[in-house]
């Protein structure tokens, strides 16, 4: 589980992207979870093996929509 600020504002329209993008590649990764989204904060929970989600996780941290990320 993580918790992250988003970088700049993030539209409808860029939360929806996020999610497409994450149903397409997630599952083949073995990996599942949920995310939310609420004043500017995302909150997401990840389930797999150790190591597909850590490989998710440090592309999240480098991904500069977040910052903040705990």
């Amino acid at each position: 589980m993580y918790a992250s600020r988003a970088a700049e504002s993030v539209t409808p329209d860029e939360l929806g992207a996020i999610l497409k993008k994450s149903k397409s590649t997630n599952p083949s990764e073995g990996i599942t979870g949920v995310l939310c989204f609420s004043g500017g904060i995302f909150l997401q929970l990840l389930e797999g093996g150790r190591m597909p989600v850590n490989r998710l996780y440090n592309r999240i941290v480098a991904d500069p929509r977040h910052r903040d990320v705990v």
